[in-house]
């Protein structure tokens, strides 16, 4: 007679770990803000600055970095060797990465435009479908790098630079632009042909999908906070701003 009461709770039990195991964290919703058009040609990358006062930028067409002010206001300009750069991040204040799309390598400087090092990364495809977005992960200083399409790739590399994992993104039609979300232990991705911001965890897995309509957009930012975020526009040389509710 014990074992009936028993297994009406344990019953119970299961219910609400299932219902629990259903639940899930409210999305995130994205309302515009305003857009600013930025004196950068070309603009690929984006990432914020490490105080949080401004942003850092590529321009594909000028081979050039460029430090912008909140209001997208060109603030210094670093030249870079080299053509067709994609993608940039900022490991600590005073170094930056870059991604080279047709050669396929990470190019590492400091902030004066010293060229610190270049490493290749082993990856295939096209020469002009190459790396498109790149961010860093101060905790356990790792990379995650997106290579454009056919194929469309998630790749990490650990903080000796090798490719830890390299998997294949079905869940869009392109990757154009990568941001790491610290606070959340998230990643941020773009994809321009799907026009959608993608939110993954830190293994590739989506957890979430957000419509735009912005023309080519190649680089996306979050401020330090969480509340704001940020898109740059290859085509139209714009930064737009957007409240995360």
């Amino acid at each position: 007679m014990r074992q009936i009461p028993l297994l009406i709770t344990a019953l119970f039990l299961i219910a609400i770990t299932s219902c629990k195991e259903k639940e899930q964290p409210p999305k995130k919703t994205l309302t515009y803000i305003g857009a600013y058009a930025i004196s950068v040609p070309e603009p690929s990358g984006l990432v914020m600055t490490q105080n949080n006062k401004g942003f850092w930028t590529i321009s594909d067409e000028t081979s050039t970095i460029y430090r912008l002010n909140n209001e997208g206001i060109v603030v210094q300009t670093i030249k870079v060797e080299g053509f067709d750069f994609e993608a940039i991040t900022l490991i600590d204040d005073t170094t930056l990465v870059i991604l080279q799309e047709r050669t396929r390598e990470m190019v590492f400087l400091d902030t004066s435009g010293t060229e610190l090092k270049r490493i290749k990364l082993d990856l295939e495809g096209e020469l002009n479908s190459g790396p498109e977005g790149i961010a860093f992960n101060p905790k356990n200083r790792h990379f995650y790098v997106l290579n454009e399409k056919k194929p469309s790739l998630f790749v990490e590399l650990d903080e000796q630079l090798n490719i830890i994992r390299k998997d294949t993104l079905k869940f869009c039609k392109d990757v154009s632009g990568l941001y790491f979300d610290e606070e959340n232990q998230i990643l941020w991705m773009l994809s321009d042909e799907s026009q959608l911001i993608i939110k993954t965890d830190l293994n590739g897995k989506l957890l979430e999908k957000i419509e735009i309509t912005i023309p080519q957009p190649e680089g996306i930012a979050l401020s330090k906070d969480g509340r704001n975020l940020y898109i740059v526009s290859d085509n139209k040389e714009t930064l737009y701003v957007f409240k995360v509710n």
